[in-house]
Parts: structure tokens; sequence; C-alpha cells
């Protein structure tokens, strides 16, 4: 592992406690480094940022953020109902695909109005149209924007503006589906310049679709993290309960979810019991498991349940809504823990086996905006410490894709998002007394505050300037990759 200068070992330090010396002469540009990195066992991200799944940070339009740039999204629990948070992660997974499969379908009675009651809730207008308005009937058509957008009558049936199926160009499911052949499938769509292409099986019934902004989405984000099927990835959280999580886990995977955090403060033993149940009914499943502070909450864990945990989630009390430390007197300093948890990490590897780390929370950049590189510092150190990946969430909250509207502050004088702590009191009257494990008590003493943030603007321009901040410093240290960065950083205590 990296070199930790001795005035820090065996004590509590912050990443405002360090800096990283600069010992080699770098030889290449900063484009060249490769932020390439395990999130879990195996999956890889070619960005190692992920947003926390708290309800001020990560819902659909932030995961599809994080994934087209190459991190991931976790979408948070706190939720009325289990179907809330699915139709999130489903609005992930529709959002970029190759095959679009289980496409939402209409009947020819129904009417321009449900059109566009798709296009609101699922973000496109183009609906095939099958016989009785389900995938098992057979197809009679299609409507998309061009054949809507001028209809005044939101009552007008779809049997009437549809383009039907005998003017229809569709693929053949033996012919791409089946030889899973995408590239055949775009050949046609892009010959015969469609927009939407329906692919049919031999009964002539609707298999899946394959849409040209998916296409034009590939070519624009080249980082994006995409499963077998070219889909966005997506991570969502679930309770430290198993009767509770495995109404949530069974729909999650059927909606095409890659993987769960089991969201808690701390640990309990029944994530372990969770992450069994997972891994022996959805294998394919990713499984997190979370959060830790030390190096023998890292040695039990692994010790008894390796083969069910695809990586750790470090940190407990560090975030800017977090206030665990103050009011419990639990918890401790991040950058140390981050450091303990994947050194401990890697002494059990040779035995238990490679597990993936991820510091979750304290990562701060100095509380203004402007045109420069954000600034990365804290995403740098903790990635020398020994983190695969670094959990974001007062530093993405203020960005348009997460939850909440902006709003001008008069004492602050500039525009802000709330953003709060899963423990607050305003979260705790949802599910968030779930993830403290105090749902049932009457006395609930909070662990999270509401606090504003300054408003970031659009992520799209946000996120590019962290990785390129993170690049640079890696680049400045002379490493071309983060293995290099937590094999050779020379990690110093800064004066007081």
């Amino acid at each position: 592992m990296a070199k930790l200068h001795p005035d820090l070992i065996n004590k509590e330090f912050w990443y405002k406690d360090i800096t990283l010396i600069p010992n080699r002469l770098p030889d290449f540009e900063r484009d060249m480094v490769d932020l390439t990195t395990h999130f879990t066992k195996r999956l890889k991200l070619k960005t190692p940022f992920v947003s926390s799944p708290m309800d001020t940070v990560t819902e659909a339009e932030m995961a599809i953020l994080m994934a087209l740039l190459g991190g991931i999204g976790v979408i948070h629990y706190n939720f009325l109902t289990i179907d809330e948070q699915i139709e999130e992660v489903e609005k992930v997974k529709r959002f970029e695909a190759g095959f679009v499969f289980n496409p939402v379908v209409l009947s020819p009675q129904k009417t321009v109005k449900d059109v566009y009651d798709v296009a609101d809730k699922h973000g496109f207008f183009s609906v095939p149209i099958t016989e009785d308005g389900t995938l098992n009937s057979k197809l009679s058509g299609i409507v998309t924007h061009r054949d809507i957008r001028y209809r005044k009558d939101m009552e007008t049936k779809l049997k009437t503006v549809m383009t039907p199926r005998e003017k229809l160009i569709v693929a053949k499911k033996s012919e791409t589906i089946d030889k899973n052949d995408l590239q055949a499938a775009n050949e046609i769509l892009r010959k015969n310049n469609l927009d939407t292409l329906i692919i049919v099986d031999e009964d002539d019934k609707v298999a899946a679709l394959v849409a040209d902004s998916d296409i034009r989405k590939n070519e624009q984000f080249p980082l994006a993290t995409k499963d077998e099927n070219k889909q966005l990835r997506v991570f969502s959280a679930v309770e430290s309960r198993l009767e509770l999580a495995k109404e949530r886990v069974g729909k999650g995977y059927d909606a095409g979810l890659d993987g769960i955090i089991i969201d808690a403060s701390v640990v309990f033993k029944e994530q372990l019991e969770i992450a069994k149940y997972c891994k022996e009914n959805f294998p394919k499943l990713e499984v997190v498991l979370g959060n830790v502070d030390s190096g023998e909450m890292v040695r039990k864990i692994i010790e008894e349940a390796s083969d069910y945990c695809d990586a750790l989630r470090i940190g407990i009390g560090p975030g800017a809504a977090c206030i665990t430390q103050q009011e419990l007197g639990t918890g401790r300093a991040q950058a140390s823990a981050v450091w303990e948890c994947s050194k401990e990490v890697k002494k059990l590897e040779p035995k238990y086996g490679f597990i993936p780390t991820i510091a979750d929370g304290g990562i701060k950049i100095p509380d203004t905006i402007d045109q420069d590189i954000a600034k990365p510092g804290d995403i740098t150190k903790a990635l020398a410490l020994g983190a695969k990946t670094c959990m974001m969430g007062g530093l993405l909250a203020g960005l348009d894709e997460s939850p909440g509207e902006k709003e001008f502050d008069y004492e602050e004088n500039r525009m802000v998002k709330k953003y709060r702590g899963m423990g607050s009191t305003e979260a705790m009257k949802k599910r968030g007394a779930l993830r403290y494990g105090i749902e049932k008590m009457k006395i609930k003493i909070p662990e999270g505050k509401v606090i504003k943030v300054p408003y970031r603007g659009s992520g799209y321009d946000f996120i590019p300037q962290l990785i390129a901040g993170v690049k640079q410093s890696l680049q400045k240290q002379g490493f071309k990759n983060i293995k290099e960065l937590q094999e050779e950083a020379d990690i110093r205590p800064l004066p007081k």
C-alpha cells in the first residue's frame, strides 16, 4: 500500500490533515490518466464516483447522470412505497439500452393522452401498438411524437393516428436478439432513418425495441457504466432488516437492478443474513455491506461473509449532514477509517479474496463556484488511502439532477438547495429511521440535520470538472492510474 508517514500511524486524521507528496517526474499528460476502478468485485467503473442513497441526492435523474459519466448512482429507499423506488430504477434502465425488453405498449383503443402519460412517466413518445395493449398480442402499429405533436384532441383514438403494421419496417428476433447482434438491428435502424425499430418474434409479437437516441447517447458518453445489454447500471438501497429487504430486493431484481447497498449508519449483524439471502436467490446481484470504520469490523464481516459481500462501505459519521459523532460520541475521522479498513481488506485478501472498499462521506471542496476545475483533493486522498471509489452526498446535492428545487438564500445572497442527513428528524418521518435501527422506538435521537448547500448547476458540467481534477492530481504525482497511486502515494501530515 501507499506510504503513511510515521506521525500518522495509530492516529485519527481527516482528509484536511494530510497531503500527498509528488516524488516523480511526470512524462505524460493529464488525459492519459486512467481512473478505471472496481466498485464491487465484478463491477468496474471508469470514474470512481458514487452518489449516496440519500433522499436529497439520488433518484433516477442523478443515477442516470452518474452512470453516463462513468460512475454509478444508488437510489435511496426513503419513499412511501417500494414501488416508488422501483419506478426510479426502471427509469434508469429504460433511459439507454441496446435491446429494450418488455417495452411499454398500448392498444389501438387508447388515446393520444395515454401516449403523453407514457412520455411523462418514462420520458419517451414512441410506443408500439398491439391488438390488446399487451405484449401477448400481435403488433398493430406504432405511435411516435410526430404522429401526435399537433393533435389538440387528447381523446383521439390511437388507431386513427398510428402508423399501421403493414407500413412498418421491423427486425426479426431470430436475426438480432437470438444472435445477440445489436449491430444488425442498428444497421436496419440507420439504413431506414428510423427513430425506433421494433423487433418481432415468429408470431409477430413485440420482442424488443431499439432506439436511435441510444446510438447517439453511446457516442456522446463513452465512459458510461452499462450492463451486457447496453443499459445503464444502477444500484438501490435496502433496509438492514431481512423481512423488509426481501420484497424490495425481489422487485428490484425484476426491474433490472444491478446491485444493492444494505443501508445503515453502522453495519448490523442481520446484514450478513440479507447478503446470504441475496446471493442464494439472486446470484447476479451485487451486494455492498456497511457502514464500517475499523479493521476489526472489516475482519469479522470478511471472516463470516466474504462469499456474500461484494464491497464494503466505510464511514460512520463523517458527512456534512451527519451528527452521529457529535450526538452519540461514536464514529471516527474518515481518512484514518479509510486507511485502516482498506489495509485490513488487503491483509485478508490472500485468504478470502478481493473486496473493494468505498469511502463514504467527508468529501469536501471549497464552498465557492467558479469557472476553474472543481477542487478534487479529498477524492484523490481517499483513493490514495485505499478506497476504490468515493461515495458523495453533500457535494452532489446542489446539482440540478438531485431531488428538490433550488431557492435563493437572502442571508447568504446566493442560490442553494436543501440537503438532509437520513438520520435527521425530517427524513425519519418517512423511512429514514430504518437506516438507524430505531423505527420502533418512541424516543428517536436524530443523527442527521438539514442544511443548505450551494447550488452548483448542471452535473453534466460539474462532474467532468471533478474527473479532470482527479486526473490532474494523479498526473502531478506521476501516477497513470489508481493502482499506482495506492501502491506508491506518499501521505504526510499537514503542519498544524
